[in-house]
């Protein structure tokens, strides 16, 4: 199955293959129904899905807007922070899945103002289902590309964050738009490896305004074959003393520049060779937000 992938993903978006500080291409995994991923921040029911076909790794992630150079940073060193990505889909959900692991040798979290995420460790996605050019995105007074914003544990109940509509109180997670979890193994705030794990609606394009509604909103239908652009970014703090920015690396799948979609996603079909556990998830469900809410 592997060389399908590799002669689809050719056929379809050109070729599998990419080179190092490339933002290249990805391939979501298409989950069976009843094998769909539970998300409640762990991966074990991603467990089945090989890295080397759809895993994307500190190899592919470039540095951007000059944090790690102005800290003296070339490259990722994996004893500092060593991070693994996977995406994947489900057709009967219509739902986007992404889970990240990010070992770290210090987590930081130490923001004085909840809302500034990015002065501590965060993880974010973008996503725009049009497969747009960059200089497309979000156009006029219409949102198409969007970015969820996550860092965790929380601060004062404050974790996640959403562009270009910030203040949509039925965009949160929980909804139907978005689902997002973590869990740690290790320091909570010291050497430790962070998974985190979100489900997404994806949307077409929806009003680019705080009265937007949800009747509103342009459900994106994913479809096998497709393609769709995405964006990973890990946010790297080391030291601080909670004000400021004190990034020393954000680490993303852009060529250039922060905070885009534009890496493309193969939605990809069933993969005959990944042996799916029979009955279902093999992830043990737990109550949703467990963790999340033991922060508040």
């Amino acid at each position: 199955m592997r060389k399908f992938i590799i002669a689809t993903t050719a056929v379809l978006v050109g070729a599998f293959s990419v080179q190092a500080h490339d933002n290249g291409l990805m391939v979501a995994v298409q989950f069976p129904d009843g094998n769909q991923p539970v998300i409640d921040g762990s991966d074990a029911d991603w467990a089945m899905v090989p890295v080397d076909v759809y895993g994307l790794q500190n190899d592919r992630l470039n540095s951007l807007d000059g944090f790690a150079e102005a800290a003296g940073i070339e490259e990722l060193d994996v004893s500092s922070l060593n991070i693994r990505h996977l995406a994947g889909w489900n057709e009967s959900s219509n739902n986007l899945y992404m889970t990240s692991r990010v070992y770290d040798d210090i987590h930081v979290i130490r923001r004085q103002d909840p809302g500034k995420f990015f002065w501590d460790d965060s993880w974010e996605i973008d996503v725009n289902a049009l497969h747009e050019a960059r200089d497309q995105h979000n156009a006029g007074e219409t949102a198409t590309s969007f970015s969820y914003k996550f860092a965790f544990p929380p601060v004062e109940g404050t974790f996640e964050w959403l562009r270009p509509n910030k203040t949509l109180p039925w965009l949160t997670s929980g909804s139907q738009w978005f689902t997002v979890d973590y869990s740690f193994e290790g320091e909570e705030y010291g050497e430790s490896t962070y998974t985190y794990e979100v489900s997404i609606q994806p949307i077409s394009s929806m009003p680019k305004n705080a009265e937007a509604t949800e009747a509103e909103v342009n459900i994106h239908n994913l479809t096998e074959g497709e393609t769709i652009h995405v964006g990973f970014i890990v946010n790297e703090v080391d030291g601080g003393e909670g004000e400021g920015d004190n990034r020393i690396g954000q680490w993303g799948t852009q060529v250039e520049g922060c905070c885009h979609a534009d890496m493309d996603l193969l939605i990809a079909p069933l993969d005959p060779a990944i042996a799916w556990p029979e009955g279902g998830s093999t992830a043990v469900e737990a109550s949703s937000w467990g963790m999340i809410k033991a922060q508040f």
